[in-house]
Formats: C-alpha cells, structure tokens, sequence
C-alpha cells in the first residue's frame, strides 16, 4: 500500500509539471498569435484558469506533504525536547488530516454540483469546467490518505520521498 501510495503521489507530481508545461506552451502561443497575426487563441485565459492552474495546484498536494515541502514554523518546536517534537509531528499530521478531510468534503459536493448543471464559462467558444471540479477532492483525499499513513507507520516508517519526483 506505501509503495501504491508513493508511486501515485509522484504521478500526480509529475502531472501537474505536464500541467505546468501545457500552460506554457498554451499561453504563449496564444501570445504569440496576438502579437504577430492579431489573432489570440480564444478561450486560453478560461483554460488556464479551469484547468491548467487547478491541476498545477491541486495534484501534487500530496507529494509536497509527502516530501516534507510543507510550509513549516519551528518556532516552538526547536525549543522543546524531542519527544515533545514526535508528539507536535503526530498532532500535526492528525489536524491536516482533519482539514483536509472538510476540505475534500466540501470541494465533493462542489464538484458534485458542477457536473450536475454541466457547469461551462461561456466565451467565444462554451468551455466545459466541471471535469477540473474533481481534481480538488482527488488531491485532498489524497493527502488525507498519505497524512494518516503517516500517524499510523510511526516515526521509524515515516514515509518519504527519497527518490526523486523523476523516478515513476
């Protein structure tokens, strides 16, 4: 189950960079159409932002906790003794769990909503929106499978990412 864990984090890794790279490439061929033949590609700003910058965000949440990208304040934690810290780690991960949780269950009913009405942006062209809408309670779930994991290995397990995020 760890090593499903891991492999799936790192696609997902891996996806988002994809993501990263077609935003690239999509925006700047929408530029270069505008400047050099003054046509824009139309609808780039709507995919940007309802796919491109959802996957790039929102897939790899759970290879950041995974690998220790979190955003960390150790004010506290360097001042206390170590068993105190392995107490703070296991709190930690229990209420990103928690938050995660909500926010998985929230971003479902969301979705759930989008897909319901068929949920577009309309421009020159109708763009469909509601797949993305998926992609937030994925990447939460995700995290909430790799943070409780986390709890239950223990310190010794912990999982990481030791490979690079280029290994599949």
């Amino acid at each position: 189950m760890v090593k499903l864990v891991e492999r799936l984090t790192r696609l997902l890794a891996w996806l988002a960079g994809l993501a990263v790279l077609l935003m690239m490439f999509h925006v700047m061929i929408d530029v270069l159409g505008k400047y050099l033949f003054s046509a824009p590609l139309p609808g780039t700003a709507e995919v940007v932002a309802a796919y491109y910058m959802i996957g790039a965000v929102f897939l790899p949440l759970a290879w950041v906790e995974l690998s220790g990208g979190s955003i960390v304040v150790e004010v506290i934690y360097e001042k206390v003794p170590e068993r105190a810290q392995k107490v703070m780690l296991i709190l930690a991960d229990i209420v990103s769990a928690v938050y995660y949780s909500v926010l998985a269950w929230f971003s479902w009913g969301v979705a759930k909503h989008a897909y319901k009405v068929n949920e577009s942006v309309d421009g020159i062209w109708r763009i469909t929106t509601w797949p993305a809408k998926f992609l937030l309670p994925f990447g939460f779930c995700l995290v909430v499978v790799v943070l409780v994991m986390r709890v239950f290995m223990g310190e010794r397990n912990r999982m990481t990412t030791t490979h690079s995020a280029v290994e599949i």
